[in-house]
């Protein structure tokens, strides 16, 4: 078996090529669409509210990280996004706001969450205030930002995810998304493999020595994860000591938590070795299952603003999605891994169901 697994390492060292260039793919792409974006993003603002609240409510706004709200009159705020100058403008109102975007802004469903309840608290305690006198309303507003600062109990959910409070980090969320994605292409190529192999009747060679035959499908099944999670390791370390991207004290438990993702790629591209005859159908298959499981799987966007819910049924059959929620789950929420035991237990079951079938599938093709 080490004999297999050193020839494997052997070619990849001679044709490196292809590692490398998913390597530098899933770099340049999660650089461009999660870090390449620094600056804030430039949104306009117009009221129809009176001076004072709509201070009030941009100075709420502000606080919001990585996003800039300018104040403009309604005519120019209209014209910065018909021009293309500004993605969004939001329009002020006295029981509700309205957002104006751009054709191809899609994060608009993300600042319509944060924007409402920033609205709803600032528009319940300006309520709260005008039921007194305007002699008492100082008085009022002090007891209010007390009350805020100073809650006589706190609510605390028992989940990672904080029961579906959405937090959603850009860096990370391409960062992860386009590593999930691209490296099942990855673990393909290592897969295809034992399509060639027994293509070529080397496999047969190899069972007919003295090698077993679980030997060389455990050979190729290592070479086959290693080989992702060597990809992995190398992307995720770049950008954590390299770019400096924060992985909320997650990041040696990221290392560790999408192992069960890699495996049940592994099993998914043995499934799909068994069911071809030719590497190129192999290669056709394995492009035609990753792009659908990457977007429903929420690697180009979050899930969690998606709301079809066939969408969200297809989601549940795609690695991805609970590779993603693996990953949010061990940073952003901060949460062990021992409480993501649903979507870890997912991956192990379509890993062994895959992998069983798959190589049933094989072992019968060998006979026959």
């Amino acid at each position: 078996m080490m004999d297999i697994l050193k020839t494997k390492f052997i070619l990849l060292k001679r044709e490196p090529v292809s590692f490398i260039v998913i390597t530098v793919i899933i770099c340049l792409f999660a650089y461009i669409l999660g870090l390449g974006q620094q600056s804030k993003l430039p949104i306009a603002v117009y009221s129809s509210l009176d001076e004072k609240l709509t201070e009030t409510l941009l100075l709420e706004l502000k606080k919001m990280p990585d996003v800039d709200y300018t104040l403009y009159d309604e005519e120019e705020a209209l014209k910065l996004v018909e021009e293309g100058d500004v993605e969004l403008a939001v329009h002020l109102q006295s029981n509700r706001f309205d957002l104006i975007t751009s054709p191809n802004f899609l994060n608009a469903p993300l600042f319509q969450s944060e924007i409402s309840t920033i609205y709803r608290e600032v528009m319940q305690n300006e309520t709260i205030l005008n039921t007194y006198p305007v002699e008492q309303q100082g008085n009022v507003q002090s007891i209010l930002e007390d009350a805020n600062n100073n809650p006589s109990f706190i609510v605390e959910y028992a989940n990672f995810s904080n029961d579906g409070d959405f937090i959603y980090d850009a860096k990370l969320h391409s960062l992860f998304g386009f590593t999930l994605f691209m490296v099942i292409y990855t673990i393909a190529n290592g897969v295809n493999h034992i399509v060639m192999e027994r293509r070529n009747y080397i496999w047969s060679r190899l069972i007919v020595s003295s090698i077993g035959k679980t030997q060389i499908y455990t050979a190729n099944l290592i070479y086959s994860f290693l080989l992702g999670y060597l990809q992995v390791i190398l992307v995720l370390s770049i950008f954590h000591f390299g770019v400096g991207v924060d992985f909320y004290g997650g990041f040696l438990k990221t290392l560790i938590a999408i192992i069960p993702y890699l495996l049940c790629i592994v099993a998914l591209a043995i499934f799909v070795a068994s069911i071809v005859n030719t590497p190129g159908k192999f290669n056709a298959i394995i492009a035609v299952i990753a792009v659908p499981f990457a977007m429903l799987g929420g690697a180009y966007w979050p899930i969690d603003i998606v709301t079809s819910k066939i969408i969200l049924a297809l989601s549940y059959i795609s690695p991805i999605t609970y590779g993603m929620e693996i990953l949010n789950g061990v940073t952003i929420y901060s949460g062990s891994i021992a409480e993501l035991a649903q979507p870890l237990g997912i991956l192990l079951f379509m890993s062994v169901v895959l992998m069983g079938i798959g190589i049933n599938i094989l072992e019968k093709k060998g006979q026959s």
